[in-house]
């Protein structure tokens, strides 16, 4: 025999009962029974009717649509009776002002009564011999108020000669949730009733098998509304559904699992609505070791009890549970100091004030003695508890919890390493759910991107980035959702990620390009693993740098700004850094795609000395000065065509001061230890002094002749065999230098060619022979290419 369950949206008006009745005459080929909740939303109903007679308000058109609408589905009936039986009911109750728990339960069990007398009528209608049983005949409790206690042995003997005298072939849809007392009152059996009736009858009858249809698709490793990447699990034991339900699972009640655990009856949750799904099995070996899922529990609160008259104290405990379970408040966790001066516990939120002021009365003499310094109440926090046994989950999610600056108020690991919860603030829970989810399961991993720069380099990196993204999901098991972009003006914010659509969604925005506004949208949003991604060449962003690493993101820059600002800045950054245990990657910064800085850091990590440094730092400098040296052509042609192919800024002036090729040496200079700043630089500008006045570009062209005749003179200066060179050098002894050089053709420096840029490192151990780190040097696509190499090392740490 099978016990099929159904709930209320899968015998629903619409494609819900007829699905439903279809799997019943299905099924109906073996021996069945079926248990029904009331459908749709017939109790939410019947409750809303309830308050509406306590408080004297009219009731009747409520009434009548509820009728209406348990007629739709069937018009083959008549419901004449109970719609009498209520309205008399609610009559008395109009009259009285109030009702009593045993009313209430009279008045909810019609919802199961239509719903059994509907499924009968449409069973018969379709030639399936189909029985209405009245489960209150069956299911006897010794209580005569909601969530009543069941009398097994009386129900079982009850239940048992039911169905050993019922027709063979016969079908019993049976009432879910109602019973009745030992004197034939209605009771309830309170919260997941109906699924209760249904393993009860399951094991009443020795069932091999409870199937519970609903509509959704089986148990999830977390709640799909809360965490985005939640996945069905095929198989449970009881024990894991039983903490499943303990710790907040809708879908099945602690109490519903019991009455199968003794005769190891499976139960399977199926979807009425996509019935060849396979959805959860429940049964006692499970699918063995290992994490199953990620629950949680909101609403709870922290009630702390600290003092030094706890310590050492025999029977605190005990007085205080006491208490407690007097006013029937449930304990959830409990957590004590090892020095025994506080005791820390977590209860509903709806009891936090009774539980603060029965304890306060309890330990008054305590208090006054200040024995207990305080008897504290923390609310608004949420429980998130990690279901399975695994060696490092409590230890991964810790570690994610903490990278995403979610505070954890409490701590427990059950005694059997079966369960761990973790207390979070309730503003925290979705972002802290995903985490723990993703840390524990190595599931798909998120980065939320926040992107300043839409310019040549920035628009490039985020084509890139939206353009590869399912490769990166595929290849990598890891999302990265540009989920902000920022230009000079605005901000387009989009917390569930930007397409290639981003630049009309930019145009539209209306955030302003403010940091503390940014701040605050990606706070509400609750986003996990947040990284910001600096492709501007902005001074005042980078100011902000320490207000986003403090609001938990992680750092992204091409922009080479805070890396070489001053010594005070660059140093207070790495600080605040190593404090919040964030990254800051800047790959970029020297050499645009050049796995440069990683190859130093390395190497002054294992403990190398670095001599020197030398090396062509500017890409687009390197092209000028490989066709200037080649080509016979002027200066300023040159100059034209380089700014043409877009590898100079706007106005080339600030590639030829040196101040970029500076400001890279100075940030190899501090990777390797050294504490400088840019007045540490000497620096050779390559705009001949005469002209280095000029205020505008404009003005400047005017004066292009000057600016040929000075390099004339120096092309006629410069040996055949030799060709120039702006070159950056770091010597331990004699400081930083930017220079023109002349350099042999033949030479590393001297035989690159195009935009190349070359590195020479000088190392102790490698001697005379450099280190040679050579490739493009310039250009949006190779920068932006880094940038996004960056990225992806970023997500391989989460």
């Amino acid at each position: 025999m099978k016990i099929l369950k159904f709930g209320g949206s899968s015998l629903a008006n619409g494609e819900g009962i007829i699905l439903s009745l279809d799997i019943i005459k299905k099924a109906a080929a073996e021996q069945i029974a079926v248990v029904v909740s009331a459908r749709g939303k017939a109790t939410d109903k019947l409750e809303e009717m309830l308050d509406l007679a306590c408080n004297t308000h009219d009731y009747k058109p409520a009434l009548e649509n509820f009728f209406k609408y348990q007629l739709e589905s069937n018009h083959g009936i008549s419901l004449d009776e109970e719609y009498q039986q209520l309205d008399s009911i609610l009559k008395a109750i109009s009259l009285l002002g109030d009702y009593s728990p045993v009313t209430k339960d009279k008045v909810l069990a019609f919802g199961e009564l239509i719903s059994a007398k509907t499924i009968v009528s449409r069973l018969k209608k379709a030639g399936v011999p189909a029985v209405f049983v009245d489960s209150r005949q069956l299911i006897k409790t010794n209580q005569t108020k909601l969530d009543a206690l069941v009398n097994h042995e009386v129900s079982q003997r009850l239940v048992q000669q039911y169905f050993a005298e019922l027709q063979e072939d016969a079908v019993a849809v049976v009432t879910g949730f109602i019973a009745s007392d030992m004197h034939g009152n209605t009771t309830s059996l309170g919260r997941n009733g109906s699924n209760y009736t249904a393993t009860l009858l399951a094991s009443y009858c020795g069932a091999t098998e409870v199937q519970n249809w609903t509509n959704i698709d089986g148990i999830y490793t977390a709640n799909p509304a809360l965490v985005n990447h939640a996945q069905k699990i095929p198989c449970l034991s009881y024990r894991e559904a039983n903490e499943l339900a303990h710790f907040g699972a809708n879908i099945l009640h602690a109490k519903t699992i019991l009455p199968l655990i003794e005769k190891e009856i499976p139960i399977r949750i199926l979807n009425t609505f996509k019935p060849k799904n396979d959805g959860t099995t429940i049964n006692a070996k499970g699918s063995g070791q290992g994490i199953k899922a990620v629950s949680v529990i909101e609403d709870v609160s922290l009630v702390s009890i600290e003092g030094r008259g706890l310590m050492g104290k025999v029977g605190i405990d005990a007085r205080i549970f006491n208490v407690l379970s007097q006013k029937e408040i449930s304990v959830r966790m409990i957590s004590q100091a090892s020095s025994e001066r506080g005791i820390g516990f977590i209860v509903n939120q709806q009891d936090a004030a009774t539980a603060k002021e029965t304890l306060e009365k309890e330990f008054d003499t305590e208090l006054n003695k200040r024995d207990i310094s305080s008897i504290k109440v923390n609310s608004d926090l949420a429980i998130i508890a990690i279901i399975g046994r695994h060696n490092y989950a409590l230890e991964k999610a810790i570690s994610g919890l903490r990278k995403n600056k979610i505070w954890m108020y409490l701590i427990n690991n059950s005694s059997n390493g079966e369960q761990i919860s973790l207390v979070v603030a309730n503003n925290d829970l979705k972002k802290a759910a995903n985490v723990v989810h993703n840390q524990v399961f190595g599931a798909l991993k998120t980065l939320h991107v926040v992107a300043f720069g839409k310019g040549t380099v920035g628009g490039t990196f985020m084509d890139q980035l939206v353009g590869t993204r399912e490769d990166i999901i595929r290849e990598r098991k890891l999302k990265i959702s540009l989920v902000g972009i920022a230009d000079s003006r605005n901000f387009c914010f989009k917390p569930e990620g930007l397409g290639v659509e981003w630049r009309r969604a930019l145009e539209q925005a209306n955030n302003p390009n403010d940091p503390a506004t940014i701040i605050n949208l990606i706070d509400e949003a609750h986003l996990e693993n947040v990284v910001l991604v600096d492709n501007t060449a902005s001074e005042d962003l980078v100011k902000h740098y320490p207000d986003f690493v403090r609001a938990g993101f992680d750092m992204i820059a091409s922009n080479k700004i805070a890396n070489s600002l001053s010594f005070d800045f660059y140093k207070s950054l790495r600080k605040l850094l190593k404090q919040k245990n964030r990254s800051f990657f800047y790959e970029t910064n020297v050499g645009a795609g050049l796995p440069l800085i990683d190859t130093l850091k390395l190497l002054h990590l294992s403990g190398e000395n670095i001599r020197k440094i030398r090396g062509v730092f500017s890409g687009s400098l390197s092209y000028i000065f490989n066709t200037f040296s080649e080509a016979k052509t002027s200066f300023s042609e040159v100059l034209y065509e380089v700014k043409s192919l877009g590898l100079t800024e706007p106005d080339p002036r600030e590639d030829l001061s040196g101040m970029d090729v500076a400001r890279k040496l100075l940030i190899l200079a501090r990777e390797i230890g050294m504490s400088c700043d840019i007045h540490d630089v000497e620096v050779e500008d390559l705009i001949p002094e005469s002209l280095q006045a000029i205020v505008t570009w404009e003005e400047f062209e005017s004066h292009l002749d000057q600016l040929n005749q000075h390099y004339n003179e120096r092309m006629e200066s410069k040996n055949p065999n030799k060709v120039f060179r702006y070159v950056g050098e770091l010597d331990r002894e004699q400081g930083l230098r930017v220079a023109l050089i002349s350099e042999d053709r033949n030479s590393g420096l001297g035989a690159i060619s195009g935009a190349d840029s070359i590195f020479e490192i000088y190392t102790e151990a490698y001697g005379d022979q450099p280190i040679i780190i050579q490739g493009a040097g310039a250009g949006a696509a190779v920068t932006a290419r880094g940038v996004y190499s960056d990225l992806l090392r970023l997500g391989s740490k989460i």
